[in-house]
């Protein structure tokens, strides 16, 4: 039987989801980046539950997820049904349910469910919403990389983020991506419906880049790889996915559509399969949506972004997340944008992928259009030869070796780089360090708390999320700590004033 092994931060954030629950907060966000391993953390939740004999549900929302997420489970022999129509796993009366959002719903909830995790909480449904709003017995984990969605802190009172994107890549749990702005659909003068682009009109507009696509894909896999790569391929409709496989299949290479349109759940299920296999026939797949969330193949090498985005960061981010996963050889994930996502959403993307999201009301974050880049605006963030999008300092091509002629927009200053904290703000000197800063706050707990170790680790988890915006992802060791500077101690007794003034003027 293979065991759940959580790494540092996976153990914080369950860590932190506890201490919310502690400090009465019954529905929760947990947010980590894509490829952080939130379904491994639900899978170590649902194997306590399951032991302690209380009924858990995992929703999803996409029928792909419901035997991916199955999978997991049976890897680590944890005994579960699957509600969703038609399927052999119907086991009842197993503690453990992994439940397709839609049949759940025509079916009811479990009365005696005691915990829900609900899989890419972002998307909300009805339904599920006045469960959770209505069952005041039941614990709820909402699961997200991108929590963007308007009225989501109506529904869930606290979010947990303990890491980040560019921590994870920094530690190796995530790949870094190599990132073309390739030629893109012009959506200059389109139709807008409900803030995003007509598909329509992406889709008529997107029909004349098809054959750039695939020469650009054949280009740059085999500069990079020198050979076709595992590729998943964004469309903008199935009409445009279907005219994208056609010119890839026409041209040698094996990609194949899947859609909503597919009647034949088998194939779709083959398909899937086939592809998952590290020597897989199929050369790429392709689809509007079904891959965006939560869809887990590591050793995918190459994505292409074929649907532009008008206000959708989380799309965006979603998509480029399916890259990121690390596989033995991997060292990097290609991304090559037709979309014009990449520069249209460069500034939040760099800053969540930065900083993390701590907010439950960053709507903002999906609910503005973005300015369109300027052509000097385009220029000067990627190189005029091959279309590599280049950091603002660089002056040779790192993919083709052309030399910028254009300076950025922004100019390269020398100096030492400062670690900003959530508040925007530069960190001191004496937080620039977080590992010896969590340290010396567990030392300061334990003294605190008068050796109540349990105690001590909830009060250091609360003083460092005030110093950083985010908890820990160190574990509590009482062996491993350091005495506080007087620094922080002013900086942390300041914090607990303030606290504590804020809760005489709500008591008053």
């Amino acid at each position: 039987m293979k065991e759940i092994t959580l790494r540092d931060y996976q153990v914080a954030s369950i860590e932190g989801l506890r201490d919310g629950i502690r400090a009465g907060h019954r529905a929760q966000i947990l947010c980590a980046p894509a490829g952080a391993g939130k379904t491994i953390m639900a899978t170590s939740l649902m194997a306590e539950a399951r032991a302690k004999q209380s009924r858990v549900a995992f929703v999803v929302d996409r029928v792909s997820l419901v035997d991916q997420t199955s999978a997991v489970l049976d890897e680590y022999r944890i005994d579960h049904g699957v509600q969703q129509a038609g399927h052999w796993r119907n086991r009842g009366y197993e503690y453990v349910q992994v439940c397709s959002a839609q049949t759940i719903e025509k079916r009811g909830f479990f009365p005696d469910m005691k915990l829900l995790i609900v899989d890419e909480a972002h998307c909300t449904r009805r339904a599920t919403t006045e469960l959770i709003q209505s069952r005041h017995d039941l614990v709820v984990i909402g699961l997200t990389a991108t929590p963007f969605t308007k009225g989501l802190g109506q529904i869930y009172s606290n979010i947990v983020n303990v890491t980040t994107t560019n921590r994870l890549i920094a530690e190796g749990w995530l790949v870094p991506l190599t990132m073309y702005a390739a030629k893109a659909i012009d959506m200059t003068g389109a139709k807008v419906v409900a803030g995003e682009w007509s598909d329509k009109e992406v889709e008529e507009r997107g029909l004349s880049i098809v054959g750039d696509i695939v020469a650009e894909w054949v280009d740059k896999t085999q500069r990079h790889f020198g050979r076709p790569v595992k590729t998943i391929c964004f469309s903008a409709t199935v009409e445009h996915g279907e005219e994208l496989c056609r010119q890839f299949n026409a041209a040698g290479f094996n990609f194949q559509q899947i859609s909503y349109k597919d009647a034949n759940e088998a194939r779709r299920r083959e398909l899937i399969a086939e592809f998952r296999k590290p020597d897989s026939m199929i050369d790429g797949l392709v689809s509007c949506e079904v891959f965006t969330k939560g869809f887990d193949v590591p050793d995918v090498l190459c994505g292409i972004a074929a649907r532009p985005y008008r206000s959708s960061l989380s799309s965006h981010i979603q998509q480029m997340g399916r890259v990121m996963r690390p596989a033995p050889g991997k060292t990097f994930g290609l991304w090559l944008d037709h979309a014009g996502n990449a520069l249209r959403f460069m500034k939040d993307t760099e800053n969540v992928f930065a900083a993390g999201v701590n907010d439950l009301n960053s709507a903002p974050l999906d609910g503005k259009a973005r300015k369109e880049p300027t052509e000097q605006e385009r220029e000067a963030i990627k190189c005029a030869k091959c279309g590599f999008v280049l950091p603002p300092s660089a002056r040779i091509c790192p993919a083709c070796g052309h030399e910028r002629t254009r300076q950025s927009l922004v100019e390269a200053q020398p100096g030492v780089m400062v670690e900003l904290g959530h508040n925007g703000k530069p960190l001191p000197g004496f937080l620039q360090d977080r590992d010896a800063v969590w340290r010396q706050l567990c030392g300061y707990a334990i003294d605190r708390k008068q050796g109540d170790e349990d105690a001590a680790r909830r009060f250091a988890q609360a003083q460092y999320r005030n110093l950083y915006g985010s908890f820990a992802y160190k574990r509590f060791d009482a062996r491993e700590v350091e005495p506080p500077s007087p620094e922080l101690v002013r900086r942390v007794r300041s914090h607990m004033i303030r606290w504590a003034k804020s809760r005489a003027r709500a008591t008053a």
